[in-house]
């Protein structure tokens, strides 16, 4: 269960973070397209990304679906009901909506690449989670043994899940977040043919993202 948690967190963002794509851009806004690429995944809003990239809004948000999909694919392992299916895909993108980020003015390099700092407040989400569920899971199991009942794989499981779900909701809920870090951003031009594709590396898009959240409680 740790691992899995710890996985998909990630995947979200990293599937949908693709470079885009321009034909004969000369005014590109480095800045604009960092906030237009985490808007669309974080916050849902596909518009400014659309609109850079040349795309259509309603591909965009099939891929930000498919994205959520693929989230709730790491949960499917596990003794889970359908309402708490959905409560985690709600929960999923809640919390993505609530990363809190600020984008900075972009530096044009020599190499033609920009540097983008992005301030970042990491949001506490998995925080003492992993202890507690550890410490109520045994103090469950042992009060069913004591009472002559052993508890199955699966029974385990779905109060898992549903003690994860209900702390997760309620660190949500109460928003707490770190001090601020700012992360420079380094989004590199290449060619194809008469089209100049902008990215960023993994790399550097996963240390980014390693700011948003406290991924560090949830090992």
């Amino acid at each position: 269960m740790k691992n899995k948690v710890q996985k998909h967190s990630f995947l979200f963002i990293l599937t949908f973070m693709l470079g885009c794509m321009l034909t004969g851009c000369t005014n590109f806004d480095a800045s604009a397209y960092i906030k237009a690429c985490l808007d669309a995944n974080t916050k849902g809003e596909f518009e400014a990304y659309a609109e850079i990239t040349n795309s259509s809004m309603e591909d965009i948000e099939n891929i930000y679906n498919q994205n959520i999909e693929t989230e709730l694919s790491y949960l499917q392992g596990y003794s889970m009901s359908d309402e708490q299916m959905e409560a985690f895909r709600s929960l999923f993108i809640d919390m993505y909506k609530s990363f809190k980020y600020e984008v900075g003015e972009a530096v044009k390099n020599d190499d033609g690449s920009y540097t983008v700092p992005v301030t970042s407040y990491k949001l506490y989400i998995f925080k003492d989670i992993m202890s507690e569920v550890e410490a109520y899971l045994t103090e469950y199991a042992e009060s069913e043994v004591n009472a002559g009942r052993t508890p199955s794989q699966a029974e385990l499981e779905e109060k898992a899940m549903t003690f994860m779900y209900d702390s997760m909701k309620a660190n949500l809920d109460a928003l707490e977040y770190a001090e601020p870090v700012t992360t420079d951003v380094t989004v590199s031009p290449s060619k194809q043919g008469s089209q100049t594709i902008y990215s960023i590396s993994t790399t550097e898009l996963q240390s980014l993202l390693q700011t948003f959240i406290d991924m560090e409680n949830a090992q």
